[in-house]
């Protein structure tokens, strides 16, 4: 047992294992309040679907931009410019995922939101992952861990 909880100790202290952990649950929060509201409003307005997207995108990218700062990259700055920064990125990423994927997905290929979500999220893992750890959550050489 304890090599169990040794190993589960040395996986979460990788950063690129937290920020997997932290997307998760965003996206979780993401998927959730996007199909409820979806199911909710469906029907009522054409925009059902970019109503609930952005509701969700409002919802998770909070929990996303504080799990990412204290806990994926431990950042000890003021948190306003890197909100700024964070949410440059994720209104970039939203648009893309919504207006280009979700959009392709769901009006032209006729995929459900249920499956469309999760493909237009693997594709900006990666590169939100990127940008946040070399621009936004950037650690200055003084707070760098000395090898």
């Amino acid at each position: 047992m304890q090599k169990i909880m040794s190993f589960i100790k040395r996986l979460l202290s990788a950063q690129s294992v937290r920020y997997l952990i932290s997307s998760c649950v965003a996206f979780a929060v993401s998927y959730c309040v996007a199909l409820a509201l979806d199911a909710a409003l469906g029907g009522v307005t054409a925009f059902s679907v970019e109503a609930a997207t952005a509701a969700a995108f409002i919802i998770s990218s909070q929990v996303n931009f504080w799990m990412n700062r204290s806990w994926v990259f431990k950042s000890k700055k003021p948190p306003l410019p890197e909100l700024g920064g964070y949410y440059s990125l994720a209104l970039v990423s939203f648009a893309v995922k919504t207006y280009v994927f979700i959009e392709i997905m769901v009006r032209l290929l006729r995929l459900s939101l249920a499956i469309a979500m999760p493909i237009s999220e693997a594709a900006m893992f990666v590169i939100n992952y990127v940008v946040q750890k070399k621009l936004i959550f950037k650690k200055k050489d003084s707070e760098k861990p000395q090898k």
